[in-house]
């Protein structure tokens, strides 16, 4: 049988495993933090929304490391690699849709959920399409992580708009968001919209332009990817040196009934 990752690899894989545990352990802790955070009612399910793009985020990267696991363990045929990654998909739909949530409620003030759910809803078979019609048969490792190999080629007119949807909702509303900065003149939610808002930013530019030919380069990526949700994280729950440094926070802690709890600023 042969070995999906090779030996040379082998020792920058267990190290990619264990990052990307710890990395992942810090998403969820943001998620779950953000979750838990006071907020007036209306303002609940955006709230829950930005706690599901981190804590998504967290659910994704131990499906990854576990993925990442079993080829180290040469455990993972193509069924178990192709079931791990339609869980990710899965996982990635419904954070995404928690972002663009968060987003859309915090600059329209409406949180428009019958139009969003169906979009990624479509988003999610459209993805189910583009997995099944290239027809995976083996898995190979490639950068550092094992990736599917298929047989076939998607159709550009299914690709495209799979693309499209994946990134544009994301970045046009992280850039909608911080333009919010200009229509407040609350210190306080200025600060919290260019950590929250340049987090999220950061986290997708990140994720597009940062390099991952190669595993060392992909490691890096994960670890540089805690720094925006660490913001966002210190949006909510600042340390003292963020307070004292900017003046952010300094008053009484916002109840869940006043405008300071809630995220919409």
């Amino acid at each position: 049988m042969t070995t999906l990752v090779p030996a040379a690899d082998a020792p920058l894989a267990a190290a990619s495993i264990v990052v990307g545990f710890a990395v992942a352990g810090v998403y969820l802790y943001v998620g779950t933090r953000l979750a838990e955070r006071p907020v007036r009612p209306t303002a609940r399910l955006a709230s829950l929304q930005l706690a599901l793009w981190w804590g998504g985020l967290g659910v994704s990267g131990v499906l990854a490391a576990l993925e990442l696991s079993f080829a180290v363990a040469n455990l993972l045929p193509v069924a178990l690699a192709a079931t791990l990654y339609l869980l990710a998909v899965l996982v990635d739909v419904a954070f995404l849709w928690g972002l663009v949530g968060f987003l859309v409620y915090v600059y329209t003030g409406k949180y428009h959920l019958v139009e969003l759910t169906a979009v990624y809803s479509v988003f999610y078979a459209m993805i189910l399409y583009f997995v099944f019609v290239q027809q995976p048969i083996s898995v190979h490792f490639v950068a550092g992580a094992p990736a599917l190999v298929y047989a076939r080629t998607a159709p550009l007119w299914l690709e495209a708009p799979i693309v499209l949807i994946l990134l544009g909702p994301e970045l046009v509303g992280a850039v909608l968001y911080l333009s919010l900065f200009r229509r407040t003149r609350d210190h306080d939610q200025r600060v919290r919209i260019l950590l929250v808002g340049g987090g999220i930013l950061l986290w997708l530019l990140i994720d597009l332009f940062f390099p991952s030919s190669s595993g060392a380069l992909v490691l890096a990526k994960n670890v540089v990817q805690v720094v925006p949700g660490l913001m966002s994280f210190a949006a909510f729950y600042p340390p003292e040196w963020l307070r004292r440094r900017f003046g952010f926070m300094t008053g009484p802690a916002p109840s869940a009934e006043s405008p300071e709890a809630v995220t919409r600023g």
